[in-house]
């Protein structure tokens, strides 16, 4: 495969799914602000903190308030992580290699960006909001479905899962990172309603919440927030997880174009270092600096990929 077809399929991905991504984290932050009677001020500001593009928004908007944000972070042309801009990044890269693509998945892919494009024309309301966001992660679950239903699981299959799981784990690890603050030993004594709260919010964020109050029968405390997204192999968010997919489509690559590559090694180490962690026990382990580096490594990881594989 020619390395910028690679990247389109690889980016095209990871773009995708950054924008579901930031649909959920909205989605999250909305069901937490509406009982706030700030509107959630300090979540909101902190997604726009985290996005490294406040002085963009202090330039667009007189001041600071819920839709404003939302609107920031949904439909800014100039924000390059607004949803809008991605879906539109992901269907540009889907369009370079249109022919590797089957008609589901470019389908799918294509009505996703129609269907965003009416739905943030104008400025989004609050009332339409939440129908506003379920489109966008129907949108991206329905390329998902198309994608492992009708293409050939190659080359091409295995780009695009590894750029989804790429971007899937560093959402992960920004996320905990974010409140691990709120996964710390003391978050069981201090603030225990506050911090309920907040671990409500990332694990809403991460498609997490039902599943693991299910597995912890509604009894959930810092460990076993922080257990379950780094280290659950079952979770197709944890880290772990998106450790596991990694490997294995590189694997598949090593095996199809008969070459050892770099990125593999460096994706095994990484899924091997969480299996001596996690025997460590998630009570031992400095969180704050744990995140930290494996986001480093994460970072280098899609480095090493592109790398490898040419792709430019």
């Amino acid at each position: 495969m020619l390395g910028r077809h690679g990247n389109n399929l690889f980016w095209m991905a990871r773009y995708l799914e950054r924008s579901e991504n930031m649909a959920r984290r909205i989605q999250a932050v909305l069901h937490h602000s509406l009982s706030r009677e700030d509107e959630g001020r300090e979540e909101w500001a902190e997604i726009i903190a985290t996005s490294e593009l406040a002085h963009l928004f202090e330039q667009k908007y007189d001041g600071f308030s819920m839709m404003n944000a939302i609107n920031f972070l949904l439909r800014e042309r100039q924000n390059l992580n607004s949803v809008i801009t991605l879906i539109t990044k992901s269907r540009q890269n889907g369009r370079a290699v249109r022919t590797s693509l089957t008609q589901e998945v470019w389908m799918s892919l294509n009505e996703t960006w129609i269907s965003s494009e009416a739905l943030l024309r104008r400025p989004v309301n609050i009332h339409d909001l939440p129908i506003v966001l379920e489109e966008i992660i129907k949108g991206s679950s329905l390329f998902r479905g198309a994608l492992y239903g009708t293409m050939l699981h190659n080359d091409i299959f295995n780009f695009l899962r590894l750029g989804t799981y790429v971007e899937r784990a560093d959402n992960t690890l920004r996320n905990v990172y974010s409140k691990y603050h709120r996964l710390l030993p003391t978050a069981n004594v201090i603030g225990v309603s506050e911090s309920q709260s907040q671990w409500e919010v990332m694990l809403r964020s991460l498609s997490a919440w039902r599943s693991l109050n299910w597995l912890k029968k509604g009894r959930i405390d810092p460990f076993s927030v922080a257990d379950f997204l780094i280290f659950d192999q079952r979770m197709p968010r944890s880290i772990n997880f998106c450790y596991y997919e990694v490997v294995s489509n590189l694997t598949d690559l090593a095996r199809l174009y008969k070459k050892e590559y770099k990125s593999l090694d460096l994706a095994r180490t990484l899924c091997c270092q969480l299996k001596k962690d996690r025997a460590k026990n998630i009570h031992r382990i400095d969180l704050r600096y744990f995140i930290t580096e494996h986001i480093i490594k994460n970072n280098e990881l899609g480095s090493i990929i592109a790398d490898d594989f040419n792709l430019i």
